[in-house]
């Protein structure tokens, strides 16, 4: 049976905290797995093998514990929730590493992917406390993705273009290249608008562009449709031999908040379309110089029926 955060949700609430024990997850799996709780709020994954389980670091959402069970000398490991607000995710995150994990060949093999897949988890929960990127987030992400993967296509090193990827890292603008920068922007095809979270995305002495990607979230099997991780998965396809640049691929997705989650596999976007607006000294935009010194932040809208004469072919 595949698990699912709603059944899971379900087992959880068809527990009485009061009685204590677990239930065991109906799952073929090399590992032994159950959910239950701690305490009266604290909601708890448990896994059970035969192979001795090193330490492991607790995070600021999860205690993580290991000891060997008295009763048939078997491991145990338990990830217990700690935030009442993270129940959502934290089912999501059982599920997960479920999953994930279930492709080991053995115990050990299974063991050891859990332990990696929970160090992705704490780092991605110390970057988002939700997880789960919201569906603002992850459309913005699908633009930069799809921006860069134009990069990738049309430049000479495919490390080159995703260095040059600082959105990642959360930079004042999305792109850094030597033919200037990039600022991408993820809108519905109906918008009439452009919102600039700051005022420095635009506020750059050297000429730049602006990037409108048109997306919306569409039916599953709406033709040409694709998902987030379908975008990955094709990026890292097309890195496959260039190691260096897989690699820090995955760091800056790590980076901007994203992970191989079943949950963005399930939503698809279609992209009807990109415009493209020079950004030079006459752009109508927000700059500290226009400003007066005591407005620290801002965040504005430009009309795009407005900015028709800077835009590129």
């Amino acid at each position: 049976m595949t698990v699912t955060s709603e059944i899971l949700q379900k087992q959880w609430e068809s527990i009485d905290y009061m009685d204590g024990g677990f239930l065991q997850i109906n799952t073929i799996h090399p590992l032994e797995w159950h959910i239950g709780y701690q305490s009266i709020s604290q909601r708890t994954l448990l896994m059970v093998c035969d192979v001795e389980i090193d330490s492991i670091e607790s995070s600021k959402s999860m205690i993580v514990t290991r000891r060997i069970r008295e009763t048939d000398n078997r491991w145990t490991l338990t990830f217990e929730l700690l935030r009442d607000e993270q129940q959502d995710v934290f089912a999501i995150f059982c599920c997960d590493i479920i999953e994930y994990s279930t492709s080991g060949n053995n115990e050990v093999e299974a063991l050891n992917l859990v332990i990696d897949r929970y160090k992705q988890w704490s780092l991605l929960l110390e970057l988002q406390k939700t997880g789960v990127m919201n569906e603002s987030r992850r459309k913005g992400l699908i633009g930069e993705l799809l921006f860069l993967e134009q990069r990738i296509e049309n430049m000479d090193s495919p490390l080159a273009a995703i260095q040059g990827w600082a959105g990642a890292e959360s930079a004042d603008q999305d792109f850094m290249y030597s033919d200037g920068w990039f600022e991408v922007k993820s809108i519905g095809v109906s918008a009439e608008s452009v919102a600039i979270s700051s005022i420095e995305q635009l506020d750059c002495k050297d000429i730049g562009e602006l990037i409108i990607m048109r997306i919306d979230k569409v039916a599953l099997n709406r033709n040409g449709a694709f998902s987030l991780n379908d975008i990955t998965y094709r990026l890292f396809n097309k890195l496959q031999n260039n190691s260096n640049a897989h690699d820090l691929l995955r760091t800056k997705l790590t980076a901007y908040g994203y992970m191989d989650l079943q949950e963005y596999s399930e939503h698809k976007y279609y992209h009807s379309g990109t415009q493209r607006y020079l950004v030079d000294e006459s752009f109508p935009r927000l700059t500290r110089q226009l400003i007066p010194i005591q407005v620290v932040s801002s965040r504005y809208e430009l009309s795009i029926s407005a900015i028709n004469n800077w835009q590129r072919g």
